[in-house]
Parts: C-alpha cells; sequence; structure tokens
C-alpha cells in the first residue's frame, strides 16, 4: 500500500476514534501492527495534536468564553477532574503498559460494548456538575489508559451514571479532553527527544489534518448519536472489532 494512504489511514482512524466511544488507542495499536508501520510513537503524537485542534475548533466559542472569565465553576471542575486523570497515569501507566496484551485489548473492547449498551436506556438525568462528579469523572478517564478502554466513552457513561444530562456529560466530556490530549503529547514527545527519529514531514502533514478534519466529523458524529440515544451502536462495533482482533491479531 502507498506510504501516504497509510498515513492518511492513521489520521482518519485517530481522528473518527478520538471522540467515538471506541477506544483511539487500541485502534492505533492494531492498525500499525496490521501494517507494520514504524514510529508509532511520532504518529501518534501529530495524530494528537490534529484532534486537538478539532475539539477546540468546535468549541472555540465555549472555550473563549472561559479563557475571557477564567474564574467559573467549568473551569474548576476541569481543574478537579484533570488532577486524578494525570495522577493515575503517572503512577499507574507502566504498569498498564506492562500489562498489554491482545487478550486484554479484546476485553477492553467487550468491557466499554457493556457499558454503552447499558447506559444507553438509562432514562436522562437531570444533575448538574459538582466537584465530586467531576472527580470522579476524572478517575475513569485515568482509567481509560488501559488498552480497548475508551476514553470519552468510560468519561461519558460515568457522567450519565452519575446522572448528569446526556448533553452537558458529553460536552464535559469533550472538554476534559483538551488538557489530556496535550499531556499525552508533551508526555510522547518527551520520549522521542530522548529517541529521535528520522521524519517524514509530508507524512506528518497528511496525519495532522486527517485527524483533524475526521476529529471535527467524529465530535459532530457522536453529538448527534448521543441525542438520539444510539450508543448501542457502538457496542456491536466493539464486539465485532473484539472478534476480529481474536482472529487475526
Amino acid at each position: 500500500m502507498n506510504s501516504a494512504i497509510k498515513y492518511f489511514l492513521i489520521g482518519l482512524v485517530q481522528g473518527l476514534t478520538e471522540f467515538l466511544p471506541v477506544s483511539s488507542s487500541g485502534h492505533i495499536v492494531l492498525f500499525g501492527s496490521f501494517f507494520n508501520l514504524d514510529n508509532l510513537l511520532l504518529l501518534s503524537v501529530v495524530a494528537h495534536l490534529g484532534t486537538l485542534l478539532a475539539v477546540i475548533y468546535c468549541y472555540r466559542k465555549r472555550l473563549f468564553s472561559l479563557i475571557r472569565h477564567p474564574i467559573n465553576k467549568t473551569n474548576l471542575n476541569l481543574i478537579i477532574a484533570t488532577i486524578p486523570t494525570v495522577l493515575i497515569v503517572l503512577v499507574f501507566n507502566k504498569f498498564f503498559e506492562s500489562g498489554f496484551s491482545t487478550s486484554s485489548t479484546i476485553w477492553g473492547f467487550l468491557i466499554s460494548a457493556v457499558l454503552l449498551f447499558v447506559v444507553d436506556f438509562k432514562a436522562n438525568g437531570n444533575k448538574y456538575f459538582t466537584k465530586k462528579t467531576s472527580f470522579i469523572m476524572g478517575v475513569t478517564q485515568g482509567l481509560a489508559v488501559l488498552p480497548g478502554i475508551s476514553r470519552s466513552g468510560t468519561t461519558l457513561v460515568t457522567g450519565l451514571f452519575l446522572g448528569i444530562n446526556k448533553n452537558e456529560a458529553l460536552d464535559f466530556s469533550f472538554l476534559m479532553s483538551i488538557p489530556i490530549i496535550i499531556a499525552s503529547a508533551v508526555y510522547e514527545g518527551i520520549d522521542l527527544i530522548k529517541n529521535p527519529v528520522t521524519i517524514n514531514w509530508v507524512g506528518m502533514v497528511i496525519v495532522f489534518v486527517a485527524s483533524f478534519v475526521f476529529g471535527i466529523l467524529s465530535i459532530k458524529l457522536m453529538l448527534k448519536v448521543v441525542k438520539k440515544n444510539r450508543l448501542f451502536y457502538f457496542s456491536f462495533y466493539l464486539i465485532f472489532l473484539s472478534l476480529l482482533t481474536l482472529l487475526f491479531v
């Protein structure tokens, strides 16, 4: 396969799966293994930057308001949610990485499938965000470092189970992703500085643009899916993906 097409597909996969509840990290690892791609770490950094720009673009008005008026409840809740995520990743990341395997990824896909299926039939809540709910969502976001577990799916499901309105839970889940994507890109970037690699600049541009464009599309798709209570569609996809992984990886 042409290398440019491979780079495009990496950006497409990252862009779509970063915000859909199907585990972007699991898809990138599986995709990279299937096509035997080199420099997956660098590709991951560039793709993350593309999806970061996508969520900033889609929530630019909300973000501009939060920046103009920094002392507000939403910013406080975002800080409270980010702290446990960062602590969990820093403390347990090496443990999670050492335990990575095809079987653990399959189990992660299946756990996500069950959670999405169950929560989709839960009545829409009407509770507001509190420090407690923000902290709990931050904890589950940290646990999403497990292979096959979706960050967006885990945080959204947590918010819905806690009784938060589905639209507010989804918006907060997207906003929570911004500091985490930044932190992830910085963390991976430090590894690249320590272990520099040859860079295909054209390929990196393709990955960045593709992840940005498809990141926007996935955000818009997710907003529609949640509004119409169709999360269980992703359950079927994750079950299919787990079977595919079992058979071919």
